[in-house]
Formats: structure tokens, C-alpha cells, sequence
């Protein structure tokens, strides 16, 4: 009877194994699709800006940026010619202090849920200060920043790139942008005056998310 009961909770456990790793790859794959999606959808937009005339600075050139926050960045040169200079660019906003009528927040290349939570690389994390009497709000769409680019120096430094006095529109001409919910076990992150310190992160994989 012991024999049977250990074989039947052995087959039982190997059952609930496989489970898991099967539901554990359908999320590995879903969200590769996700990002892939993503990402085209982004560089769909950011083409269709350069149609017009907008010259947009490069996540690309971004990307390039080496170093971590005991270090300190090491900026490529190209883009060192941006520093303190009004700049555009393309990407997906994501909660910093608050969600909602927001004066600081982050972009970055690829939509997450919270940074704290997903620790993104920090050559692909930009913080955006709005312009004087300027808030906005969170939404799902990418969005098109005009404002100037600090390039922040020296060891210590908890994010490489800050955008001052900036300007938010859609990212595609004349999209409508929807208001995007935080869901509550992010909202925890998220205090009205953060101590928290960026988080180095991971590489990011090689191909990145693409669009809808």
C-alpha cells in the first residue's frame, strides 16, 4: 500500500512539473511575441516621423551607451553631440512617481508594466521631466517627446538620460492615445517621493518586441 501511495504522489508530482513548465514556456513565448510585436509597431511609427521631416534620436544610439550605476556611463560619440540639445524621440511611457497627471515618468524602446518590477537595462530607460505647468497622463500608445537631453556623468548616477522641459503628442500623427491602467501590485512601487535606485537589469535579448 506504501509503495503504491509514493508511486501515485511520484506520478502526481511529475504531472504538476510538466504543467508548469509548459505554462512557463507559452509566457516565455507569448511575451517574445509581445515584444517583437511591439517593437515593430515603434519603429513603424518612428519611420512614419521621419517621413515628415522629424529627426529622431536612435534607441540605437542609445543602446550603445555601456556601464551600469556603480561605473558610470560610457556615451558613444555620436551621441554625445546630443547633449543639452532639444531632441525627439519615439517610445513607451511607464509609471516613475505617479501615474496620473504626471510631471516626471519614464520611456523606454519596449512597453513593461514597472520597471522595479522588470529591471530594463539602464542605456534603455530615459526619464522625462515635463515643461512648467505640464503634466500628462499614462497611456498605452507610443508617444513622441520633444525636450532637451541631459547626459548624465560620473559614478553613482541612478539613470543616464534625463529630458527636460518636455513636450508629449502621439507617437503617430493624429493617433488617439488611450489612457493606460496600472495594475494594483505596481501601484506599491510607486511613492510619491522615491528612494528607490534604478535597477542594472539584464541584457536585452537580442531581437526586441515588436508591434500590433
Amino acid at each position: 500500500m506504501r509503495a503504491r501511495t509514493k508511486r501515485d504522489l511520484t506520478i502526481f508530482a511529475g504531472i504538476v512539473f510538466i504543467i508548469s513548465v509548459v505554462a512557463l514556456l507559452n509566457n516565455f513565448f507569448y511575451r517574445s511575441s509581445l515584444a517583437e510585436r511591439m517593437e515593430k509597431y515603434r519603429t513603424m511609427v518612428e519611420r512614419d516621423r521621419k517621413s515628415k521631416g522629424i529627426d529622431l534620436l536612435s534607441w540605437k544610439l542609445l543602446q550603445k551607451t555601456k556601464g551600469n550605476m556603480r561605473t558610470g556611463p560610457t556615451f558613444d560619440e555620436e551621441l554625445l553631440k546630443y547633449d543639452k540639445s532639444r531632441i525627439h524621440i519615439v517610445g513607451f511611457m511607464v509609471p516613475l512617481n505617479q501615474f496620473r497627471k504626471m510631471k516626471e515618468f519614464l520611456i523606454l524602446p519596449l512597453p513593461i508594466e514597472c520597471y522595479f518590477c522588470q529591471a530594463p537595462p539602464m542605456r534603455d530607460v530615459v526619464v522625462v521631466q515635463m515643461a512648467e505647468n505640464e503634466t500628462t497622463d499614462l497611456y498605452k500608445e507610443p508617444v513622441l517627446i520633444n525636450g532637451i537631453l541631459n547626459l548624465q556623468k560620473g559614478k553613482g548616477t541612478k539613470f543616464f538620460y534625463i529630458i527636460t522641459d518636455a513636450r508629449i503628442g502621439p507617437g503617430k500623427e493624429g493617433e488617439t492615445l488611450t489612457r493606460k491602467a496600472v495594475a494594483p501590485q505596481h501601484m506599491m512601487h510607486i511613492q510619491p517621493a522615491p528612494q528607490e535606485q534604478l535597477l542594472e537589469g539584464v541584457e536585452s535579448p537580442s531581437s526586441p518586441p515588436p508591434s500590433p
